[in-house]
């Protein structure tokens, strides 16, 4: 069974496409470009990805290496069958849409179970939240240090932010007006219509 690349194995072949490279250098790499702001990124699952892409033989050991009295670290590299499997998943991802099921969308679903003025200060709560995170990845974008790809992420991540904080800002003004309850009401009238057809 071929294996499933992993946001972050993604990210370790793209690294090794560009040289060898050791783990934590792999790790300082993707910190330094930013990208745990795109997949998330910890030492440990770094690790546990490079293991697996070693056992799935997409990458391999190509030497060891050794800093002063630091201990040895193994240096990787991608392995054709690597490098293949990575545009073969990356060609997917981007070609295919997945149904990713966010929290936010559970929570707007149920968003009937608080008031609308607690419902509305939620949506506020989170538009600042968002607005504060999409300023950060402005300023990212535009400081010149974040490699040409990660840009094109970073892009995308600001687009889907403003068109989300758009949607919000008015979500949270017509749960102000009261008329999400209007269209509440009529959503239960439709199912309790439809509910007695099949009955």
């Amino acid at each position: 069974m071929a294996c499933q690349l992993t946001s972050l194995g993604i990210s370790v072949l793209v690294l090794l496409r560009e040289r060898p490279m050791h783990g934590y250098e792999m790790f300082q790499t993707l910190v330094q470009r930013h990208a745990d702001r795109i997949v998330k990124v910890r030492p440990g699952s770094l690790y546990h990805a490079v293991d697996r892409l070693t056992e799935e033989k997409l990458i391999r050991r190509a030497a060891t290496a050794r800093d002063g009295k630091r201990p040895e670290r193994a240096i990787y590299e991608i392995t054709d069958t690597g490098a293949e499997s990575l545009a073969e998943r990356v060609g997917r991802l981007i070609a295919t849409p997945v149904h990713e099921f966010p929290q936010f969308v559970v929570a707007l679903a149920e968003v009937d179970t608080l008031g609308s003025d607690a419902a509305a200060n939620a949506v506020d709560d989170r538009v600042g939240a968002m607005e504060a995170r999409a300023a950060e990845i402005a300023a990212l974008r535009d400081s010149g240090v974040t490699p040409g790809g990660y840009l094109v992420a970073l892009d995308y991540l600001l687009a889907t932010m403003q068109a989300e904080l758009s949607w919000l800002r008015e979500f949270a003004s017509s749960l102000r007006s009261g008329q999400l309850e209007g269209r509440q009401g009529v959503s239960d009238s439709k199912v309790r219509s439809q509910d007695e057809v099949g009955a």
